[in-house]
């Protein structure tokens, strides 16, 4: 008896382990399942911050989106899907496991997706007073943040704020810092109103030692996450006629024009090395390439996000299972957001007057519209830091890390 109960333990004990090893392994799932009129099919890839992709398709037509949530590796994660035809407009709104609300309503028009907070459509906005018994409120999605002046030119948006999020903005004697808590780093004595050797990466800001003249020898680095300062000193002088490529990692990559040699600067291990010459000059798009001298000479930098899966647009970017369209229209640029899997099927996130102050971090993106920095995630766009100097000075950037 005392054997068999032995043998039992065992036996539940190896089964609970083989469970939790399956369970701690699994990278996610792809299944289909039917909601009313709607076939689901739901993909989740647990590697990717638990990303789980749908792709709803109705008889009249498919749509498909996204959300991050941890549902422990659930699947029939979507419990119901609420639809309704508006004008030309198929509006839909899923509802997942606990009732829970993850995006607002999407509306579909002529292979557009648009959510509701952003149309101003009197029918629409009577269907959503509807969806309240799911707890559902357009308000949500609302901008509702309440601007607190630091200065006579910035505020920032403190109630936008994400948590884990570091932010730093460049000012003319150094950075302000906006995470855990408020900061002001001074790295000159004078004001420098323009930094082109300037750069941030991961949670770093790097910039050249500009109290120099000519030539410099010495980057100072910034954690923007607790403010802490260091410098990096090079062995060469290098040339301020030189300009930052980019960075692959926490590795800044800097070309001298007046010497024709790139620099590595690695910011773990405080160094700065030759990394080529003019006749093995090198660039990095999602991996290295060979560069000519005359592209290196006029500028060319770093694309981490480069794709030439679609055509026609003023910059496309590569980045998880999506790629982000850019396309021109007047003085800003109208931003959209296709899945990797049904390039055709666009959707609508905001606008943009600079395509430089791009800053992915998983299902957020900061951008700058005018003179106010912004971040865009499933609930919408939100204002987090307004700099009026920017009227005047477009130098002036702006980086963000997630911890």
């Amino acid at each position: 008896m005392k054997y068999l109960f032995k043998t039992l333990i065992i036996f539940t004990a190896t089964f609970f382990a083989l469970k939790f090893i399956l369970f701690f392994f699994d990278t996610g799932h792809t299944i289909n399942y039917n909601i009313g009129n709607f076939k689901v099919e739901e993909n989740l890839k647990t590697k990717e911050n638990n990303n789980y992709y749908f792709e709803l398709e109705h008889e009249d037509f498919k749509i498909n989106f996204s959300v991050n949530q941890n549902y422990n590796k659930a699947e029939k994660v979507i419990n119901d899907i609420e639809y309704k035809k508006i004008d030309d407009y198929s509006c839909i709104l899923p509802i997942f496991k606990n009732g829970d609300i993850l995006t607002d309503v999407m509306c579909l028009k002529d292979d557009e997706i648009k959510h509701a907070h952003d149309l101003n459509n009197k029918k629409i906005n009577n269907y959503l007073k509807s969806l309240e018994k799911y707890d559902y409120n357009i308000n949500d999605y609302k901008d509702k943040a309440s601007e607190v002046k630091l200065s006579n030119t910035q505020s920032v948006y403190k109630d936008n704020l994400l948590e884990n999020h570091y932010i730093a903005m460049e000012t003319y004697k150094g950075l302000n810092l906006f995470g855990a808590s408020q900061d002001n780093i001074q790295i000159f004595d004078d004001d420098v109103y323009t930094k082109p050797i300037s750069f941030f990466t991961d949670k770093y800001y790097i910039v050249a030692d500009y109290t120099d003249d000519y030539t410099f020898k010495k980057f100072h680095v910034i954690n923007i996450i607790n403010g802490k300062q260091t410098d990096i000193r090079s062995y060469d002088d290098i040339s301020f006629d030189s300009y930052i490529e980019g960075a692959v990692g926490t590795d800044v990559y800097l070309f001298d024009r007046e010497k024709n040699i790139q620099y590595k600067i690695s910011i773990e291990d405080e160094s700065v090395d030759r990394f080529q010459d003019k006749d093995h000059l090198q660039t990095y798009n999602g991996k290295w390439t060979d560069m000519s001298l005359s592209e290196a000479l006029n500028g060319i930098t770093f694309n981490n996000y480069y794709t030439e899966d679609i055509k026609g647009y003023d910059k496309v970017d590569k980045v998880g299972n999506y790629y982000y369209i850019y396309e021109k229209e007047n003085d800003y640029y109208n931003v959209y957001r296709s899945n990797i899997q049904n390039k055709k099927l666009k959707t609508y996130l905001f606008k943009t007057t600079d395509l430089n102050s791009i800053i992915y971090l998983d299902d957020t993106i900061y951008y700058l519209n005018g003179t106010t920095f912004y971040y865009y995630n499933n609930y919408g766009s939100r204002k987090v830091i307004t700099n009026t100097e920017l009227e005047f000075n477009k130098d002036l950037s702006f980086g963000v890390y997630k911890r």
